[in-house]
């Protein structure tokens, strides 16, 4: 296939099949039957892991599979539809026929774009870019790509800062359950203890009770 769209946002391949990670499963490989069996055999589905699923897709994909990135773009696309609408709104107003417009200046870029990294994601701005084709000059494309990348590495950062602050939180609740189950054993062996102390108190209460009376008869 020419001009595939995947080859120009390899690095961001995860992303986009992360977003599309149901669609696969319950459309694409129910219904791509010879496409299931020449990639997973006869596994059931269930025992095929993500990672698995992700390879497959990302190495068919960029090899240009025509229907496979056919299929692929559209179901993000339709996964981001008020983006979809966004960029439509702004390059009708630009060409009322935008599939027909061929290039865009800088500042026409800048109006195709205007909100749309704050209210969509520069990640997702980008993405829908690169994949849909729109003819942005190369340094908005890469200005839009420099964006990505940051808010990709924000998120990573905040990702692994949740991450860190959950295995914490896990290991708290871990040592919380353990130290309340060490109390409990103790004051279960405490409570045994206190029970023979009372049980031996009271028999030697009752052996110098019985000796204190023998004193008695005698004296």
């Amino acid at each position: 296939m020419q001009n595939n769209p995947f080859t120009l946002v390899q690095p961001w391949m995860t992303q986009i099949l992360h977003a599309i990670k149901k669609d696969i499963k319950t459309d694409h490989l129910s219904a791509d039957k010879i496409f299931y069996k020449t990639h997973f055999g006869s596994r059931p589905l269930k025992k095929i892991t993500q990672d698995e699923i992700f390879e497959v897709y990302e190495k068919e994909l960029l090899a240009g599979e025509e229907q496979l990135v056919e299929w692929a773009v559209n179901r993000w696309v339709f996964k981001n539809g008020d983006l979809y609408q966004h960029f439509a709104k702004r390059l009708a107003a630009i060409n009322p026929e935008f599939s027909e417009i061929t290039s865009l200046t800088e500042s026409e870029s800048e109006q195709v774009l205007e909100g749309a990294a704050e209210n969509f994601g520069a990640m997702n701005a980008f993405l829908f870019s690169r994949i849909n084709g729109v003819v942005f000059p190369e340094a908005t494309f890469e200005r839009l790509q420099a964006a990505a990348e940051k808010e990709l590495q924000n998120e990573q950062a905040e990702a692994k800062k949740e991450s860190a602050q959950e295995s914490l939180e896990k290991e708290l609740e871990r040592y919380k359950r353990e130290a309340s189950r060490v109390k409990e054993k103790y004051e279960d062996k405490l409570s045994g203890v206190q029970r023979k102390y009372q049980t031996d108190t009271e028999a030697l209460k009752k052996q110098i009770r019985s000796l204190q009376q023998r004193l008695d008869k005698q004296v």
